[in-house]
């Protein structure tokens, strides 16, 4: 496990050079657009000719043991410091289009492979919260170490969509609006919710 320190870039204005020099790469002609939030950008490779609209917030989780402070003292040696540490990446390949909105959060690995796009308001995230205790309030509890996601070259995320832990996607799919994806697809695969129907009539008129 490394030992890193958490660095956080919550801007309302453009990356300077200086935090761009922050990033594990940052790729020629690439951009987030402000507002934005990044936490641990040197764990985040950002390709080549890449764009990320607005409102961005892409996490990738070192040290959350800052938790534990608020767990009542009769909890707290029920968690390890271990628990909260992680060593998380995310790689965002070379010209890919990101819609607003997006939500990135890692504690294990996230690969966007070229050439991918995004709609609007997509989650991706390999991991969640734990609520395995009984006791201490969720949000102080840690987050679960997830299983990578890779999502292959060229493929197409729709509005809303949900990438959950250990989804891997071949090349070139296209995933449905407000679609909650996990598991393994092939290359070409079309992946979708069915869409809303009528359940019933309130009144009949």
């Amino acid at each position: 496990m490394k030992n890193n320190k958490n660095i956080l870039l919550e801007k309302d204005t453009p990356l300077t050079n200086k935090e761009k020099k922050l990033f594990a790469y940052f790729g020629e002609n690439a951009k987030i657009r402000p507002p934005f939030r990044i936490l641990n950008p040197q764990n985040i490779h950002i390709g080549d000719r890449t764009s990320i609209r607005e409102g961005a917030f892409i996490h990738s989780y070192i040290d959350l043991s800052d938790l534990m402070n608020y767990i009542a003292p009769k909890y707290r040696t029920d968690f390890m410091r271990e628990d909260y540490l992680y060593d998380s990446k995310i790689f965002i390949g070379n010209e890919i289009q990101i819609g607003r909105f997006v939500l990135m959060s890692s504690t294990r690995s996230i690969t966007l492979e070229n050439n991918v796009l995004f709609s609007e308001r997509v989650f991706v995230g390999d991991n969640n919260h734990t609520f395995s205790h009984l006791h201490v309030p969720i949000i102080q509890q840690p987050n679960k170490k997830g299983e990578p996601i890779v999502i292959g070259t060229g493929s197409w995320i729709g509005i809303g969509a949900v990438i959950l832990s250990g989804t891997k996607l071949g090349k070139n799919c296209a995933v449905g609006a407000n679609s909650v994806v996990q598991g393994e697809f092939p290359s070409y695969a079309v992946i979708a919710t069915e869409k809303a129907k009528m359940l019933y009539r309130r009144f009949e008129t």
